[in-house]
């Protein structure tokens, strides 16, 4: 499966500029034989949490049709980032993160459960409900989450119990704290022996307390090698082949999961 993880500067509270941003990366991108492309976190409106009422897509709409178009368009699956998004509720506003495939059919959703208290999320945004689950893209089972959720190891190896063999991390991931960002990306593809496909922003972006974003947009594979990377700063698209045989190889050699003791960890 050919990944391409794209970073890119998103227009800071202005989704009419965010959507025909989005279509001119997928123009610039060199999409042959890509078969996924993944965009960042709240890619439609950035972190305008003032207005994020204002900005915020209905049951992800206008974002989802605009992907399903560009889906077909390219005939690429896309992990759609995340987008601000209200429900059921108009008072409620979720940071979701959505996935179509090659015909432009949402095949899944997943609203942020793990709100930012160092971004104020928590005073503006619903925490999602749902737990984690699997898709399945081309044949593979794969997983997504956002940003701060890398942080919480347990939802990562949850998602590898389930059989994701690739999991999506899409982010708005700030600059004060990158090498995190670094350690943790490469943590969760060694501990959980899978890919880790992660699509950040990058710059200073709007005003939220002076914040910048870290870029470094990467994929790692199983065994923590970095296959491709971006800079700190600057648009680019991280490219590379995931193999799941080679998920399959390096789970025999180093037997991560048999070796477990369930019955021994408390929180279990």
């Amino acid at each position: 499966m050919n990944i391409k993880a794209l970073q890119y500067q998103v227009a800071f509270g202005d989704v009419k500029e965010n959507l025909t941003k989005v279509r001119k990366q997928f123009e610039r991108a060199e999409l042959k034989e890509t078969d996924v492309v993944v965009l960042p976190e709240m890619w439609t409106s950035g972190y305008d949490l003032e207005n994020i009422r204002i900005h915020a897509c209905q049951d992800l709409e206008p974002a989802k049709s605009m992907i399903s178009e560009l889906a077909q368009e390219y005939d690429v699956n896309i992990v759609a980032g995340s987008v601000a998004n209200v429900k059921e509720d108009p008072d409620e506003v979720y940071n979701t993160a959505f996935v179509v495939d090659r015909k432009g059919t949402l095949v899944y959703e997943y609203s942020k459960m793990h709100l930012v208290p160092m971004l104020n999320e928590p005073e503006y945004l619903a925490g999602g409900q749902d737990k984690v689950e699997t898709f399945t893209l081309d044949g593979n089972t794969c997983g997504v989450v956002i940003c701060y959720d890398l942080r919480f190891p347990e939802l990562f190896r949850d998602l590898a119990l389930k059989g994701a063999t690739s999991i999506f991390v899409v982010a708005e991931w700030p600059m004060a704290r990158k090498a995190h960002w670094e350690v943790l990306i490469k943590a969760r593809a060694i501990e959980n022996q899978c890919y880790l496909i992660a699509s950040n922003t990058y710059g200073e972006i709007g005003e939220i307390g002076g914040q910048e974003f870290a870029g470094r947009s990467m994929i790692i594979d199983p065994f923590g090698k970095v296959i491709d990377e971006t800079a700190d700063h600057g648009d680019g698209v991280v490219t590379g082949r995931l193999d799941g045989n080679e998920v399959a190889r390096i789970r025999e050699e180093v037997p991560i999961f048999d070796s477990r003791k369930r019955e021994m960890y408390h929180f279990l």
